[in-house]
């Protein structure tokens, strides 16, 4: 019989979500310290980013969420904090007037330009600190898992902006 000590030593030891989330909050500690002087957030410099490399730098919200693997009132309550700022606008498809499309306004490109070299600080610490052969094998281990998981779920969450 498991008790519930067992059971915890079981999932600390084999845990792929813990591993994954505390990377993931080191890393995003990074990048927010690095991005600070610019005003933006690391997840936001992702999602501008996401949004300016759509066709014509701009981002049907469908779209948006399947590449950030977010949910629709995840990502909208993301982007109401952009689009206050006056850095993204939200309309509507031409073709398609039920589909609300994201590009990045004037504002949104500048700022996304200036936090280019805080940001490239940024990520070129955390290479430093893992060494280029383990950020480069880290960057194929979490593409690899992001795409095994939307094909598991039904989706391409993990693809790279753009395609």
């Amino acid at each position: 019989m498991t008790d519930h000590l067992d059971a915890a030593r079981t999932m600390s030891a084999e845990c792929l979500f813990f591993r994954v989330r505390r990377a993931a909050r080191a890393i995003t500690h990074a990048y927010d310290d690095a991005l600070r002087p610019t005003g933006l957030q690391a997840t936001q410099v992702t999602l501008m980013n996401a949004v300016a490399l759509g066709p014509d730098g701009a981002q049907p919200m469908g779209k948006l969420a399947e590449i950030l693997a977010l949910d629709i009132s995840t990502l909208t309550r993301n982007l109401r904090a952009l689009e206050n700022a006056g850095l993204v606008q939200v309309g509507r498809s031409d073709t398609d007037r039920r589909v609300r499309v994201i590009q990045l306004t004037e504002a949104g490109k500048a700022r996304l330009v200036a936090a280019l070299p805080y940001w490239t600080q940024a990520h070129g610490d955390i290479v430093a600190a893992l060494g280029a052969e383990t950020a480069a094998a880290l960057h194929a281990a979490l593409d690899a898992t992001a795409r095994a998981m939307a094909t598991r779920e039904g989706g391409t969450a993990g693809q790279e902006p753009g395609n």
